[in-house]
């Protein structure tokens, strides 16, 4: 890059050279005529990656940022603004590999033979913007399922006070009236039809009663659901607020597993997923924060569920725990996708994820929430294909199971 500067533009370059977003000035024929340090941190691993000549600036932009390098060459007029705080998603290469990162561009043409472009790497305001908007949604979409469960306990409610106001006391109170004067309704009937009166209705007041109790056997569960249902969702609503409870109590991690268990039922159902519990009834309680725990564990079961691929033969998720003198162990176990040693080196990393939807934010948060226990999580894998083994280690600081 050749640096022939008058003393203007070489005051100009030397206040430019330090500016916290990249500069670069690209001449009529798409030369570099200018870059200054931050531009280079963000364009010289690129073109080292790829053996660019650093002078061809236009060629560099084509591997940074095409839809940039396209605007630039399209544009005919001799002077104005090309490309005004426009974001684009561009490729950056580092020690860690090639990420993405979302750059400003602002490029204007301010004469025939030399075009001006500012880059600035925008990528943290960008992520805690769309955050925040997720974040949004995500808000208003738990209201929304909230006053649906609401709606439809009340619901419940409704028809469970409908049930109780049956006439099926009257009809077995006329079932056994009958009973006792069956012998008063042969001379009427005859013998064969005043039984067979008798017999029906007796069979119609115990089919009533066995169906009000299996409906009320139904609706008691389907509100247990709904408890459950509520629970998530406040436990969502909390992590959509960014809400740390900070309350450490006595807690009992069999009933947790449980719970979570419950909650995810329908699902292990319906992908056909067999789930083994090993959990004994005498394990210690763990001093922590109930709804952060079920947080972690709901976590960690679901990313089992989802990595079991619903046409495999094998569906199991193993769920163990035990205890030494100093930890509650979890461990859990399932027949899924398997990663490998790099994937392993990356799970617990802000933003990484190996699903098509995912956020990125899930495993992250678990070791957060174990960090803030003083515990310790770990996940490994044989390989693709051999599913994966997760190790949740809890301190114990209760001695008893009071």
């Amino acid at each position: 890059m050749k640096n022939q500067y008058t003393p203007s533009e070489q005051k100009l370059f030397n206040m430019l050279q330090y500016a916290p977003m990249g500069v670069a000035g690209i001449n009529a024929n798409g030369i570099m005529t200018l870059l200054n340090k931050a531009g280079e941190t963000m364009l010289q691993p690129i073109i080292k990656a790829y053996q660019l000549d650093p002078e061809n600036g236009i060629e560099i932009f084509r591997h940074f940022a095409p839809a940039i390098a396209e605007k630039i060459i399209a544009y005919k007029e001799k002077i104005g603004i090309i490309v005004m705080n426009e974001m684009y998603p561009c490729k950056i290469h580092s020690e860690n590999g090639i990420v993405t990162r979302y750059i400003n561009f602002i490029v204007n043409k301010g004469d025939e033979e030399s075009i001006g472009i500012t880059f600035d790497d925008i990528t943290d305001i960008y992520e805690k913007e769309k955050k925040m908007q997720q974040l949004e949604i995500a808000s208003g979409v738990l209201h929304d399922i909230g006053n649906a469960v609401v709606s439809f306990g009340s619901y419940l409610t409704r028809v469970k006070r409908m049930m109780e106001q049956t006439n099926l006391d009257n009809l077995q109170k006329l079932a056994a009236l009958l009973s006792g004067m069956e012998a008063n309704l042969v001379p009427c009937l005859g013998e064969k039809k005043a039984h067979a009166v008798v017999e029906m209705l007796n069979g119609i007041a115990s089919s009533q009663k066995e169906q009000q109790l299996d409906m009320n056997k139904a609706i008691t569960e389907q509100m247990q659901i709904i408890i459950h249902i509520q629970e998530i969702l406040q436990i969502q609503r909390q992590y959509v607020a960014g809400v740390d409870g900070g309350e450490r109590k006595p807690v009992r991690m069999r009933t947790i597993i449980n719970d979570c268990m419950a909650m995810l039922f329908a699902s292990f159902d319906k992908r056909g997923i067999e789930v083994v519990l090993h959990i004994p009834a005498d394990l210690p309680l763990v001093e922590g924060d109930k709804t952060q725990l079920m947080q972690l564990t709901l976590n960690i079961l679901k990313n089992s569920m989802e990595a079991i691929d619903s046409h495999t033969g094998d569906k199991k998720i193993t769920v163990q725990a035990y205890s030494d003198p100093h930890w509650l162990v979890l461990l859990v176990q399932d027949t899924g996708a398997g990663f490998d040693t790099v994937t392993a080196s990356q799970l617990f990393q802000r933003g990484f994820t190996t699903k098509h939807n995912g956020t990125g934010q899930g495993l992250y948060n678990c070791r957060a929430i174990i960090e803030s226990h003083g515990g310790t999580i770990q996940m490994s894998s044989d390989g693709p294909g051999k599913g994966s083994f997760t190790e949740i280690k809890l301190p114990l600081t209760i001695e008893t199971n009071k």
